[in-house]
Formats: structure tokens, sequence, C-alpha cells
């Protein structure tokens, strides 16, 4: 029986996908059926931070099943938690198929000691975690146990596929030897290369990336400069991008970093903590917080406040939830400060002494305590009005309040490597376990990738690194997701104004970056990571995007070939022709105006310059992202500016300036391209006399062609071709 994805997406764990997915999910099955002989051509399931994207994997396996593929490989982020909590989903989502022994689902670790022929011609779903034993016995299977299953169509599924599947290292051990003679000056870190190691052990497979942070796969070259030996790693960047629907009750950074007016509540999301607050949170030291002061201690006032408020908050969402005759649930705050364990354990003792003194103070019946709770209830009636709400009186409030402290509904626990993540999940969810009313959760990276933190409406962050990976913090968002919209009304998000700024700029990149696919699809061209002012903001790991030439423009940039040498024969010369007659037609020739003329336009005037051009120095040049570029900055209007200049003699001998400056010339020209007004990406030709007493090959005029960036925009990088 066949209509693998039809009898999933109506399965009592799914309910039926929406018209959206379905779509989604066919286009990207299609796409695979057209990629899966390639060997090296991954497609990319783009997400949202706990948008559902395990679901839409999933739906793209029963769906390539039906479309004959055998195997799927599902490949998880490094923790036998999440090996095991993805086994127990498709364990889940699978089960009829399961039971009635149309599918195998095996952990590679735990497979059986053999299996039969019956068994090897059944579909299968194996999953691994990315680990260096783990893969090395997924290769075992294909290459020595099972060679047969090496021509079965195979689906490899790389879940967080920016996270060890892409890493490069410079190939030299004590005394500049290389390490791997097969990877010459570079090697692959282990995991990706066992992973190209697989995607050539088997005949046809397709392969399709899964993440919600794609930046460094998107910075790969389409293809990877041969290493002196020959060695060729296997293409990681997508050769295709399909969208996963964002559902309806998605909350992201749309809301978190929206421009909001005070009637809507959002705009109480953030509070400010001082960077001295969130040092002194740092490291053990009774100077910085000392035991006797939790009541007054500046170091701590904002989380004191924090705390208050979020055990308001949960008092405030269980009386409307009881109001409107549903069952009270239990809410999460999230404390991640640091990434050192020794700092976990200074601030649950921190946060245990301020649970401490508010349960001695409700004992005491000290004022401290009123006086605190009246100025956070405060706070959440205001965004509580914002959206509309009923709430209930301040002194019905704090009576609940006092009762959730005496009566123990306060769990704070420590989320690091020192715990059994497992005993920390609810095992019908895979999610942080709720224990009280209100549980504070601290902890580090362990609560980042695949960790999903129910009811979250409390949020204290204080990662502050000098330069912020966009891949890695946009995962400790762990506030995004699918999140109760009544709940916003008392969420409250922690950070410093610093902070608090860089993850803006990071919802901004990760902005851009899903606006060009839903605008141009994959036409979109060169993906252009946007850089914060501050630069502050990188887009991965440098270790990522080493096999790639990586390159930054900002306002006012030039961005032209340099460096090469012209090319001579007919189709150079009816090129330079046909430029010729497109400039004079549009009586731009020397007018010194810089005239708007469509994108399309000035797309087929910069491909015809490239006709004539060519050279071994030209080789750090990318045409594509130079087209890129113009697409990107004009992607409003889809206007260009074009200013034509002639009479240029710059001998060849120094044409290789990349800033563009010398080669630009000063003057007029300079002023206009400088000028804080000129908001579109504007194509300068300069007529260049190429004649071999200049060094020129061709002994002929030439158009040498500059993208000047607009002058109002942010700073973005981009990768070129493979770094050589």
């Amino acid at each position: 029986m066949t209509d693998y994805y039809a009898r999933l997406s109506n399965s009592k764990h799914r309910g039926g996908d929406s018209a959206d997915l379905v779509q989604c999910i066919e286009r990207v099955v299609n796409q695979l059926n057209a990629t899966a002989t390639t060997l090296g051509k991954p497609g990319m399931l783009l997400g949202k931070i706990q948008s559902g994207k395990t679901r839409g994997f999933l739906g793209v396996i029963a769906k390539s099943f039906d479309r004959g593929f055998d195997i799927a490989v599902v490949l998880t982020k490094g923790t036998k938690t999440l090996v095991r909590q993805t086994v127990q989903r498709i364990e889940s989502e699978f089960e009829e198929f399961i039971e009635a022994e149309e599918v195998l689902l095996f952990d590679i670790m735990h497979m059986p000691e053999t299996m039969t022929k019956s068994e090897r011609k059944r579909k299968m779903i194996i999953v691994a975690k990315k680990q260096d034993k783990n893969l090395a016995r997924l290769l075992t299977l294909f290459n020595d146990r099972y060679p047969e299953l090496k021509s079965r169509r195979v689906l490899l599924v790389d879940d967080e596929a920016d996270m060890a599947s892409v890493r490069f290292v410079r190939n030299q051990g004590k005394g500049g030897k290389k390490k791997d003679d097969r990877a010459g000056d570079l090697a692959q870190g282990t995991i990706a290369q066992q992973m190209d190691d697989l995607r050539a052990s088997v005949d046809e497979m397709a392969f399709l990336q899964v993440t919600a942070t794609p930046y460094a796969l998107y910075l790969q070259p389409d293809e990877y400069i041969s290493q002196p030996d020959g060695f060729v790693f296997y293409p990681k960047r997508p050769a295709f991008t399909e969208l996963l629907p964002i559902h309806g009750g998605y909350v992201g950074g749309d809301d978190y970093f929206g421009d909001f007016s005070r009637d809507d509540p959002r705009s109480f999301l953030h509070v400010a903590v001082p960077e001295d607050e969130q040092n002194a949170l740092r490291a053990a030291d009774g100077r910085q917080i000392r035991s006797d002061r939790y009541w007054t201690s500046k170091n701590i006032a904002v989380l004191r406040r924090a705390f208050m408020t979020f055990l308001a908050a949960v008092v405030v969402r269980r009386w409307q939830q009881a109001d409107q005759a549903d069952r009270p649930r239990k809410y999460t705050m999230i404390i991640h400060n640091d990434t050192q364990r020794a700092a976990h354990t200074w601030q649950w003792k921190t946060v245990e002494g301020l649970r401490e003194d508010f349960e001695k103070a409700v004992i005491e019946d000290d004022p401290r305590i009123r006086t605190l709770f009246d100025g956070c209830f405060k706070d959440l009636v205001d965004s509580v009005k914002a959206n509309k709400g009923r709430y209930p009186s301040a002194d019905d409030a704090f009576v609940s309040v006092c009762e959730l402290i005496s009566d123990g509904e306060i769990n704070v626990q420590r989320v690091n490597s020192d715990q059994d993540l497992q005993t920390l999940l609810d095992p019908r969810t895979a999610e942080l376990k709720l224990r009280t009313h209100a549980n504070i959760f601290i902890g580090g990276s362990i609560l980042d990738r695949g960790i999903t933190v129910p009811a979250l409406i409390a949020f204290y962050y204080g990662r502050n690194p000098k330069r912020m990976q966009a891949d890695t913090v946009l995962q400790h968002s762990r506030m995004y997701g699918n999140r109760d919209r009544q709940d916003l009304a008392v969420t409250r998000f922690y950070t410093s104004p610093l902070v608090r700024e860089r993850l803006e700029a990071i919802h901004k990149l990760e902005k851009v970056l899903r606006d060009a696919f839903e605008r141009d699809g994959d036409d979109a061209g060169v993906v252009f990571i946007q850089k914060d002012s501050t630069g502050g903001v990188v887009p991965c790991a440098p270790s990522k995007i080493l096999a790639s030439d990586v390159v930054s423009v900002k306002a006012n940039d030039l961005y032209l070939p340099s460096g090469f040498n012209t090319v001579a024969g007919a189709k150079s010369f009816e090129a330079i022709d046909r430029v010729d007659r497109i400039v004079e037609d549009l009586g731009v020739v020397d007018s010194g105006e810089i005239t708007s003329i469509p994108m399309e336009d000035a797309l087929e005037i910069m491909a015809l310059t490239r006709q004539s051009i060519t050279g071994s120095s030209d080789q750090d040049f990318d045409w594509s992202a130079m087209e890129g570029l113009m697409k990107y900055y004009a992607r409003q209007t889809s206007i260009v500016g074009l200013r034509v200049e002639t009479g240029r003699r710059i001998d060849r001998s120094v044409s290789g300036d990349k800033s563009g400056l010398s080669i630009l010339g000063g003057g007029a020209i300079r002023a206009q391209i400088r000028d804080a007004t000129r908001l579109d990406p504007t194509l300068i030709l300069l007529r260049q006399d190429g004649t071999k007493q200049l060094n020129w090959a061709a002994d002929h005029h030439f158009w040498w062609p500059i993208l000047a960036i607009p002058s109002n925009v942010e700073p973005c990088v981009f990768a070129t071709e493979a770094r050589g």
C-alpha cells in the first residue's frame, strides 16, 4: 500500500496538513527527484526558529516514499537527547506504517545485529546524530554490512544543516605538514567529510538541508576549487530553496522587533538590563551580589523585578484562563546569560536566594514584597489593557502571588551538561517538563537548537560576545515559536540595549533573506546577509566559510572587475559595438548626469561588457555577485542609475585597484557617486582606450563597468566564487 504522505497527513498525530504545507512538500519532492542523480546539489527547506521544520521534513520523507525513494537518513544535532527526541517523533507520526511493517525505523547506534533480506527490501528511516561514531557506523552499514543498500534511492535529510555539516580547517600540522593528503590546503571537519563520504557511496541520493539559520550554507560557493591533489569537496550551497509556510500561531522577530505604539501589547516586550548587572551574574562574587542584600542590591535590580513580574504574569494568565473556563496552564522563564556551568550555578544561587527571601517576606508580611509587586503588576496591567484583556484586582493578584510562593509552586532548575537532559523533558512532548505553576530554567547553549520551551513568558538574555554569530544567536531565541498570542500581553524580554540592537540587526538579516526568496524564488541570485552598522554581528563562524571568498560592501562602495585583460575576436567586438549603440540611443554619453533606466537594460549592458573582459586576475571578481548586488539594491523600484563617460586612458599596469577609486577618477563623477541623496544602484560605464600602447591585449576600445552601491544602505556581506 502506498499513499504514504496522504495517510501521514491525515493521521491522528498530524490531523491534516494545511494547503500551503501540502504544496510546499510537493514542490520540495519534485525538485529532489530532479536533483537526485547530480551528486552534489542540495535542496533547502528554509523555516523559522521553532516553526514546524520537523513536521515539514517528515512530510517530505513520506512524499519521497511515494515517489520511489526507499531509504531516508535523518541527521540530527549531536546530542543523545535530540536523537531520542527525533526517533520518538518519527515513531509517533509513522506509527501506522511501522505497525504494518511497511517502514522500518532505526537509531543507527541501536540497529539489529542482522537484517533479513525481507527487511532490507522495505522502506527504511535511519536516524543518526552528527557525531563521528554515528556517521562511521552509517558508512559501515552502506559500504560493508549491506552494500546492496547503495543501489537503492536514498534521501539524506540534514536537520539543522548549518551545524557541524559545513566546516573547513587549514590543513597543516606540525612543521606545516598536511594532516590529510586528500584535501590539500583545506580539510573539512570530520562530520562534514563523513557526510561527503556518504554522499559519494550511494548511487542515487537526494540531499535536503533543513534549518532556520542557513547563512553559512548560502555563503558557500556553487563549486569548490579543486585542492592541489585533485580532491574536491561536495557542494554545500543549496541548488534550490523552498520556504516552509509559517502558521498563524507563530510568534517571531516581527513581534519582538516591530515598531509598535503603546496601544499594542508588543510595545511592552522589551525591558532594558544594565550591562553591569549582566556582568555581575557571570561569575561568583560576593562583593557584587551579597546574599544579605538581595532586596537592595542594584546589581540584580532588573533580575529581581523580572522574577516578580514573571510570578505576577503567571497569576494573571491563570486568572484569565479560569475566568474563561479554561484549564490554567504552567509557565516558563529562561535565564540564558552565559555558557559556563560555574556561571549557571552562581545565577541559580542568586535566583534561589531571591525565592527564599520572597518566601520569608510572605511569612513575615514584609512590606517590601508588596512594594515590589505593585510596580510589576502596574506594568503588566498596562500591557494587558493594550491587549483589551481582563485582569484581577491588585489585591487578589497579590494574594495569589503569595500563595504561589508559599505553596512551593516555583521550580528553579539548571539546564546544562551537568544534568541528564532527558530527565528534564516531558516524554510525551519532548519539551522541557513543567513541574510547577512557575518554572525558571537557567542554562546556556543546551537551551538552543531542538529544545522546545513551552509557555515561555519571560526571557532574561545576557550573551554578549564581541562578535555575535547570527546563526548561533537566532537559535538562542527560544521565545520564538508557536505561542499563545494572549501570552504576549504579559511576556517580557530582558536584555541590554546593545544586545537588543544586535538582535534586531539579526532579525533584519533573517527578514532580508526570506524576503529575497519570497520575491524572486531561486532566481534571487546571490543571497545578501546584512551586517549591523556597529560591526558586532557576523553571519556565522569563520571556519564555516573558509572555502569561500567573502566580500563586504557598504554605502557608496564600488564593485568592479580589476586587474583583467581584454578579449579579441568578433564576439567581443560585436558586444562592444552593441553597448556603443545602446548608450548612444539613450543619449547619455558624456552627459554628466545619472540617468534612470530599467534594471533589465542595465543587466543587458553589464552582460555585454563581460564578453570583452577576461584574465587570470579576474578570478577574484564574481559577475553573478555584481548582478545580484544590482538586483538586491534595486529590489524596491527595479530602477538603476546609468552614468556614461568616454575618453579614459588607464594603463593596464595600474588597473588593479579593487576599490575602484582611481579608476573612477575624481571631480564631478566622484561627487555624484558620493551624493547622500543617491538612492538607486548606479552602473557607471567608462569607455576605455584599449590599445596595445596601454598594454591591453585586444587593441580595441572597451567598456569598463563599475557598480556604485546606493548611499543610504546598511553594510552587507556575500560570498563570491570559491576561494582559490
